[in-house]
């Protein structure tokens, strides 16, 4: 019944880590602790049983970190490092209480790589590369269409969806992951302008996407 907002960099460049909590019924925001890791942007975040996560991201290096608040005593606790690369600029969604992470941007490089993490044992485990890197035919397809940074990512039913973002320029391609089979499928391009830096979310089984930057 609350929102949260924390992380990001100011007009200033000055990376941040203050954290607030917004009250919807009272329209009103209070600071609440700052958030456990470095001030950075390009971050993660997602929820997961009552509890809330923040990760990965840039505070003047590639960060792989994990940190949980819990509102019910507004403190936060280190969790285990994301398993794979380092990065800024991923994508995050949530599936029966477990958070993937996917795409993003380390030092220049687009990654491939799909982590799971599973907070009832704190522990990352890795799905199948998202670029053509096995010798089986699931996966002939994937070329370089599907890693990027700065996208979209939401789910609706058993499916998961990644949009927009950047690959050496913007772009509007959409995949569908089949997370029970860990396994992507193209689908239609975005049909607005391709974009980076915009924001999505499911209502109702439906995916809604808004704002962003294409030049």
């Amino acid at each position: 019944g609350k929102g949260y907002v924390g992380t990001g960099v100011d007009a200033n460049g000055n990376k941040l880590n203050d954290f607030w909590e917004y009250d919807p019924a009272k329209n009103s925001w209070t600071r609440k602790a700052d958030f456990g890791g470095s001030g950075r942007y390009g971050a993660v975040g997602f929820s997961i049983s009552g509890k809330g996560y923040i990760g990965t991201g840039y505070d003047g290096s590639y960060l792989k970190d994990l940190w949980e608040y819990d509102p019910a005593n507004d403190s936060w606790a280190q969790k285990a490092s994301l398993g794979g690369s380092k990065r800024t600029d991923a994508v995050v969604f949530v599936y029966q209480n477990q958070a993937y992470i996917v795409t993003g941007i380390n030092n220049g490089s687009y990654l491939n790589d799909i982590w799971v993490f599973d907070p009832s044992s704190d522990s990352w485990s890795a799905k199948r590369d998202i670029t053509s890197v096995s010798t089986d035919s699931y996966d002939d397809l994937y070329a370089n269409n599907i890693t990027r940074s700065n996208a979209v990512g939401f789910v609706s039913g058993a499916k998961a969806y990644l949009s927009l973002g950047n690959y050496n320029g913007v772009t509007g391609a959409t995949w569908e992951y089949d997370i029970v089979n860990d396994q992507w499928y193209q689908e239609t391009t975005f049909e607005g302008s391709a974009r980076e830096g915009a924001v999505a979310f499911t209502l109702n089984g439906s995916g809604y996407i808004a704002s962003g930057n294409n030049s």
